[in-house]
């Protein structure tokens, strides 16, 4: 019944924050690219409880799409048009950005971002080629300004907890990791719209450039190695461009440590039963195998809703820990993810040291990865970006 509660409790505070501080006067002012239904997850509701951020602006090219957001989310000041991008790009009353938008034009307005001046949050992937991510990086350090990929659930402690016991050497040295994130065969318009732009090759769909970002990163994370070598890839085409958008992707991944990954993808998988009509559980889930025992990383991804981190030592009793916040440092148990992550760039920006920070060439890295993974599928690589043709 506790469990229950606390879950209970979470979920509330989670969805309606129960402090709201006060503003402070010199708070970083967000921009949000585009009305993303990302972006109240991802920024706005994380952005009510902390007391140095306001979202200020939003920008997206529906009028109507745009001010219905603007007055649903409390945003004062709305673009719209062909031209709102780079109205709130120019706009000097921003200090930092929120780039939400499809995958093919994060290169594009992130970069003009950097060159008005303005701090970037990024959605993952960063760009759909490695290219464009070591370009963007490169700029964002030029400038002397703050550029996050968002891969959220890192900022985390429960996913920092697992990391520390990696490290630790408390079960001996890393050999496998199994990761997966695959979400159950549903009818249109409960996860995915029929013509989402995950969908769509020219804007840089698939599931490995989307969902697929999350156990990879996983992998990286919790290994500390860059990849050797895809030994296998499989994928299963989308229904909607199967020779170019992948629907599902099994991986198996050799590590420079040595380690090996089996890597697990999936936008719709199918059900069972009669007629596979009784839909699966979702797998959110990370095995690690070491060589004194094994850890289970349950909900890896969106451990503030609910997570467990089983410990396995071989030859003894196993333990199953939950962590919410950190014993040392900022957050709340209902602090989701993207909370976590929030704190940790407004930090960056304001010059001081966040509890947790990514690699500067963490957004390289991932789209090589991802790179490596469709050519070991004979997928066709995602489209370069029109802009970084034209201005590189």
């Amino acid at each position: 019944m506790a469990g229950v509660l606390n879950l209970s409790s979470r979920l509330r505070k989670l969805l309606d924050p129960p402090d709201v501080p006060a503003k402070s006067p010199n708070a970083l002012r967000f921009g949000v690219l585009g009305a993303a239904r990302i972006a109240p997850i991802a920024l706005i509701t994380p952005a009510a409880s902390h007391a140095d951020v306001v979202v200020t602006t939003v920008a997206s090219r529906d009028e109507r799409k745009a001010n219905e957001f603007a007055k649903k989310y409390k945003i004062p000041t709305v673009y719209h048009g062909s031209g709102c991008y780079q109205q709130l790009l120019d706009d000097p009353n921003i200090d930092a950005v929120y780039n939400p938008l499809p995958n093919g034009l994060h290169y594009e307005w992130t970069v003009k971002a950097l060159n008005a001046g303005k701090h970037v949050l990024l959605e993952k992937p960063a760009a759909n080629t490695s290219a464009e991510a070591q370009q963007m990086v490169d700029l964002a350090a030029q400038k002397g300004l703050v550029l996050l990929e968002a891969i959220h659930w890192i900022f985390h402690p429960a996913g920092q907890r697992v990391k520390e016991i990696v490290d630790s050497g408390e079960l001996g040295k890393l050999k496998n990791i199994q990761a997966s994130f695959a979400l159950p065969k549903v009818p249109y318009g409960i996860i995915f719209f029929e013509d989402d732009i995950r969908f769509n090759y020219d804007l840089g769909g698939g599931a490995t450039m989307d969902m697929g970002v999350y156990p990879l990163s996983a992998v990286r994370y919790f290994s500390s190695s860059d990849l050797s070598s895809v030994s296998s890839a499989s994928a299963i085409g989308h229904v909607h461009d199967p020779a170019r958008i992948d629907r599902a992707m099994r991986v198996h991944l050799v590590l420079q440590s040595s380690v090996e990954a089996d890597v697990l993808i999936d936008f719709a998988m199918p059900g069972w039963g009669p007629f596979h009509i009784i839909p699966r559980m979702p797998k959110c889930d990370i095995h690690l195998e070491l060589e004194g025992g094994a850890i289970d990383f349950y909900n890896f991804v969106a451990p503030t809703v609910y997570h467990s981190i089983t410990v396995k030592p071989r030859g003894k009793k196993a333990r199953v820990e939950k962590v919410y916040k950190f014993k040392d440092g900022p957050g709340q148990e209902w602090w989701a993810t993207y909370r976590y992550q929030l704190e940790a760039f407004v930090d960056k920006v304001r010059g001081r040291t966040p509890q947790t920070w990514l690699a500067p060439d963490g957004p390289i890295k991932q789209m090589q990865w991802v790179e490596s993974v469709y050519a070991a599928a004979e997928f066709p690589a995602r489209p370069t970006s029109a802009y970084y043709q034209s201005s590189a």
